[in-house]
């Protein structure tokens, strides 16, 4: 069993499920696509588990990264591929036509992205890419019901190949501060007297930001004390401080950037809102529920499968400035209504969003395909990690 992508950083929704695979019957390994990790090393050889890196950076080096990974298929005798994000996908459906003994799983984490971001020619390349791919894979696994409606909907995807499997997280990551270390990072960033919302994305377009700049510019009246503070690094950073200057909001908004206390920072605040133009399963989402936070959500992709709409978290339509408003000072208002949310999300996600209630339909999915091919359910992969020459080749390029 490996796990395919471009990168794997510690506590992802990809790195919770290599950990969490029962190893008594798999033997997983993890393949990544020119750099190991972006944000957190997930530190493999610490934990047993076979890493590779094979340098795939940019479009012309594909065809030679997908030769290195078929010969590591072969060589490591590899039943199923696990594949995640589009062009990782077009790399090891490439490399599994090479070593066709490997059956071929996707991992499908983007919603409408290929329909929001182009149009024309390039759409069609994209989609019909896309359709190859599928068409090969045994299994296409997705993190919400919407993205499974849009492959049997609208791509015709044969419905029994689509499998909605949410993320699932390790809970001993979202351990909740005590009240005195709230107020001390509060104090530290100046909150005092302030109601302050968060938003936690990279500095991107369908991120939405803009959107919630037109929210404020109505809030003001209404929220005198408001602080936005924006946690995220990316290409969308100037065009984002020029707007706040236009709108002269420079004492309501704080840019605070790539922040490795993402989750003190999420605690700290005293709702987080996510203005999201699109997502496939937004991480963000599931964190604030766990570190019980209140949540005002746009309502996209996985988003309807999470937020019970005034119980867990509160959803608005993509895109909507005025809902966005309506929604904050909402929560502004009403103190109790912010402790109930806080409370029923952080107990959904403690009942429904840890990788042990989720990793057997992981789990079930791989041995299913391994049947497929007529092998007794995942005899290869059921081979002893420490059986294996793999963990001296660890990050090695085949």
């Amino acid at each position: 069993m490996l796990h395919v992508a471009d990168v794997v950083n510690r506590y992802d929704f990809i790195d919770n499920v290599v950990r969490a695979l029962d190893r008594g019957r798999f033997w997983v390994g993890v393949c990544t696509l020119g750099r190991a990790a972006n944000i957190a090393d997930p530190a493999y050889g610490d934990a047993g588990i076979p890493h590779w890196d094979i340098p795939a950076v940019g479009r012309r080096s594909y065809a030679g990264a997908a030769l290195k990974l078929a010969r590591l298929l072969r060589q490591e005798r590899v039943d199923v591929v696990h594949v995640h994000h589009y062009e990782p996908t077009l790399v090891a459906w490439l490399a599994t036509r090479l070593a066709p003994k490997t059956r071929l799983v996707v991992g499908r984490h983007y919603s409408d992205a290929i329909y929001l971001a182009s149009h024309g020619t390039r759409r069609r390349v994209l989609l019909l890419a896309e359709a190859i791919v599928h068409r090969a894979a045994s299994r296409i696994v997705v993190p919400s019901t919407m993205i499974r409606s849009l492959l049997v909907d609208l791509q015709d995807v044969p419905a029994t190949k689509v499998l909605v499997v949410p993320y699932g997280f390790d809970p001993a990551r979202y351990k909740l501060p005590d009240d005195e270390e709230v107020r001390s990072r509060r104090d530290g960033l100046g909150l005092d007297g302030h109601f302050t919302v968060g938003t936690f994305a990279r500095l991107y377009a369908d991120k939405g930001h803009a959107v919630f700049l037109d929210a404020l510019s109505s809030l003001g009246p209404r929220l005198p004390h408001l602080q936005w503070l924006v946690i995220g690094e990316g290409p969308e950073r100037q065009a984002i401080e020029e707007e706040i200057v236009a709108r002269g909001l420079t004492d309501v908004v704080r840019l605070l950037g790539w922040r490795s206390d993402v989750l003190e920072l999420m605690r700290a605040v005293d709702i987080v809102v996510q203005p999201t133009l699109q997502e496939a399963f937004s991480q963000v989402m599931a964190e604030a529920l766990w570190m019980g936070r209140p949540l005002v959500m746009t309502d996209v992709s996985a988003a309807a499968d999470v937020i019970i709409d005034g119980s867990t978290g509160l959803l608005v339509p993509p895109g909507d400035a005025e809902a966005l408003a309506a929604a904050v000072a909402r929560l502004a208002a009403d103190e109790g209504a912010r402790a109930r949310l806080a409370e029923a999300g952080r107990a959904f996600a403690t009942e429904r969003l840890t990788i042990a209630s989720i990793i057997s339909r992981y789990e079930d999915v791989y041995l299913d395909t391994c049947a497929e091919r007529g092998h007794s359910r995942g005899t290869r992969m059921r081979r002893s990690l420490a059986s294996g020459a793999s963990l001296a080749r660890r990050r090695s390029s085949p």
